[in-house]
């Protein structure tokens, strides 16, 4: 089975927060592509669902702030607590995709060991 992905995925981790039912609920960012951005959660997330995600970009005050809408998720790992998933982006502001790319562009191009 070949690779479906349009696009190249970079990787990161990235503590963040979605809103279900009024409730903000803890979110990881994994990774991201030009379309979408995969996640981890101990919250379960409904396939269709839309989503509204505030990030906290390490180094920055200012949350980022997208929406979008999650494009699959798989049954809890096997801790039971985890679930993994993919939101397709909708809407995300310019001023915050210029501090998402700057971000994911230092991470990868810096070295870790300096």
């Amino acid at each position: 089975m070949g690779e479906k992905r349009k696009f190249m995925r970079f990787n990161v981790i990235i503590d963040a927060f979605f809103n279900k039912a009024g409730e903000k609920k803890d979110l990881q960012i994994k990774n991201f592509s030009k379309e979408g951005v995969g996640v981890v959660s101990r919250h379960p997330l409904g396939s269709g669902e839309k989503i509204e995600v505030e990030m906290n970009i390490p180094g920055d005050n200012v949350p980022v702030m997208m929406r979008g809408e999650v494009a699959w998720v798989s049954p809890p790992a096997q801790d039971g607590c985890h679930y993994h998933g993919g939101i397709k982006l909708k809407d995300i502001g310019n001023e915050s995709k210029a501090k998402l790319l700057e971000y994911i562009y230092n991470r990868w191009i810096a070295p870790e060991d300096k």
